[in-house]
């Protein structure tokens, strides 16, 4: 075998660590096991609805519920009402499966448990305007928040103001059922509030801090603002739950999986596998692409040691496509834009490294791979490489080199690993 052999067999299973800690199925699986009382009723709302529904399923629980799920992921589930909607701006099936959900917890009473599933993307999916709003309204906000330059927890916050089941509205109006809400998360800093806008969580942001958000990117020049702000002022609209109030007290919250628990997972194998090499701590993966690799080699190089080092991070970065026509998605970008970091650097680099970045729901932008894996003992061509960067075409160059990292899909999405090694592999152990 080969150092570079095993060390792209080392960090692939660092990655298949990551994925199966974060796979939906199996995670609610685990956690049903741990259930202090049946369900009387069952909500699953996001991107792992089907599969977090059907694990319940698979546990014995036949209580009746709904399941809302985006066209991508959907699955029939036997025994719940399935809704397919949009994502990421709503359409008028979510608010026919809003008005399905909310007659079900509008109709649960003192002995009743409802048991709530939560994934990515259940802000879209689950739309339920604000009264006063219609769905041409939600999309509006919708689309003016995607444009706006605010983060997710930002958006979500203002998303929160305008719902009849955001905010902890739903886990309000299911009162006095007891609520347990088992979470996936797919925000930076797993900010429970922030998973699809906090069906069942108290609201933390202060009011006045929305409606500053609200002003600051311009959002009051909507044409529904104006009366819903004139609502808030005079009292008259249903505001999210706060922190304290008496319904809280009747949740209880689970958070089942994340980008950090997956990356912890990651982090065991090569711990395990290199105990002579130094862990690197490096920052979450965000902004572009490009540059978030570039300083990641950096970051490595500069830390490298006798003994070598290895990192686990993970995070969400973006790609600027513009008009590009090419094909590939943030994670190959990384892939390649790393290796170019490393290879103009590689006089001074120790022998052999490795980088594997992947999306944890195991597809990287409109393609079948979910990144790239690769060696730095791999040809590299500069030209191709930068030609493929600036074209945006990460997913044939990484093919004609056989870099793709290609694994099943997942069903969720808990953003991107990457798993880096660089250095001696002298203290690797084998399993």
């Amino acid at each position: 075998m080969t150092q570079l052999g095993d060390l792209k067999r080392l960090v692939r299973r660092a990655f298949d660590a990551a994925v199966a800690a974060g796979h939906p199925g199996e995670v609610t699986r685990a956690a049903m096991a741990r259930l202090d009382s049946a369900p009387t009723a069952v909500i699953a709302v996001g991107k792992a609805a089907a599969s977090m529904a059907q694990a319940v399923r698979d546990s014995g629980c036949d209580a009746p519920g709904i399941l809302v799920n985006t066209d991508e992921s959907f699955t029939q589930v036997t025994g719940m009402t399935g809704f397919a909607s949009a994502h990421p701006v709503p359409d008028d099936r979510g608010i026919q499966a809003s008005a399905a959900v909310t007659d079900l917890v509008d109709g649960l009473g003192e002995g009743d448990h409802l048991l709530l599933l939560v994934s990515g993307g259940g802000s879209a999916l689950l739309p339920a305007p604000a009264e006063g709003m219609g769905l041409a309204d939600k999309q509006a906000l919708n689309e003016a928040l995607l444009a706006s330059g605010l983060d997710i927890h930002d958006m979500n916050a203002v998303r929160r103001l305008f719902s009849t089941l955001k905010g902890g509205r739903l886990a309000r109006r299911a009162a006095p059922a007891k609520v347990t809400q088992f979470l996936l998360s797919d925000v930076p800093g797993d900010r429970l509030e922030s998973i699809a806008s906090g069906p069942a969580i108290a609201d933390p942001v202060p009011l006045e801090t929305s409606l500053e958000l609200i002003r600051a990117a311009g959002l009051d020049r909507l044409g529904f603002m104006p009366e819903q702000l004139r609502r808030i002022a005079a009292g008259e609209a249903d505001l999210p739950v706060r922190p304290g109030d008496p319904v809280t007290g009747q949740i209880t919250t689970h958070l089942l999986a994340s980008n950090a628990i997956c990356r912890d997972a990651a982090a065991d194998v090569m711990r395990r596998a290199l105990g002579s090499m130094d862990e690197l701590q490096l920052p979450d993966l965000e902004g572009e692409a490009s540059d978030c690799a570039a300083d990641l080699a950096e970051r490595v190089l500069r830390a490298r040691g006798a003994a070598g080092v290895w990192a686990v991070t993970g995070g969400e970065t973006t790609v600027q496509l513009g008009d590009s026509p090419g094909l590939g998605g943030r994670a190959q970008e990384m892939g390649i834009a790393f290796t170019a970091a490393m290879q103009a650097q590689h006089g001074k680099a120790a022998v052999g490294w490795t980088a594997l970045i992947g999306g944890t729901d195991g597809r990287d932008g409109p393609t079948d791979a979910a990144g790239a894996i690769i060696g730095g003992d791999d040809p590299f061509d500069g030209p191709a490489a930068a030609a493929a960067l600036a074209a945006h075409d990460s997913y044939r160059y990484l093919d004609a080199n056989g870099q793709l990292l290609k694994v099943p899909p997942t069903g969720t999405n808990l953003g991107d690993i990457a798993i880096l090694v660089a250095g001696s592999t002298s203290g690797m152990a084998e399993g």
